[in-house]
């Protein structure tokens, strides 16, 4: 018996779904965060969609995910979990790292070994994926690091290393 094929769901149906899940949050955020008010909500709002709009109706499905994220974090579901663990040696899981790319834990390539010194590179500057991302646009003209051609990782990596003489970044264990 041939299976179902998947339907994607509507922009309208997917309102739907999250609408109630954003005002429960921002109601929840309200009591919880001491100050938070329907202008903050609105900041919220006006900063993911890049002053475009005030009202979570009027957001695309990603940005109504990122205000999800969001207020979930604000009203105590979430722990924003840095980038960086304390705690020395062991502290620090490369599963945690934000917006890691997905094909790096690919072993026996070339690739991994540049994804691998770029994301060391990134861990001593304390620089984001999105950092990263910004580089591969502008140098290599395309949007994120995970889609740059394994023959042209290493201007990431160049430019990376530039900036980091530039702020002096501590590059002692790099080889």
């Amino acid at each position: 018996m041939p299976s179902k094929p998947y339907k994607q769901r509507t922009e309208a149906e997917q309102w739907d779904i999250d609408r109630p899940r954003i005002h429960a949050l921002k109601n929840k955020a309200m009591s919880v965060q001491q100050g938070f008010d329907a202008d903050n909500y609105r900041d919220i709002i006006s900063d993911i969609s890049k002053g475009r709009t005030d009202s979570s109706k009027d957001l695309k499905p990603n940005e109504r995910r990122e205000l999800i994220n969001r207020l979930s974090i604000l009203a105590g579901e979430k722990q924003s979990t840095p980038p960086f663990k304390k705690g020395g040696r062991g502290g620090f899981d490369k599963r945690d790292y934000p917006h890691r790319p997905k094909n790096m834990d690919k072993s026996g390539q070339s690739r991994d070994d540049q994804l691998g010194k770029i994301e060391a590179l990134l861990t001593v500057g304390k620089k984001s994926w999105h950092y990263a991302d910004g580089i591969a646009k502008r140098v290599c003209k395309t949007d994120k690091v995970q889609w740059v051609k394994t023959g042209e990782l290493y201007k990431i990596i160049a430019a990376l290393t530039y900036q980091a003489k530039r702020e002096g970044w501590d590059l002692s264990g790099a080889k």
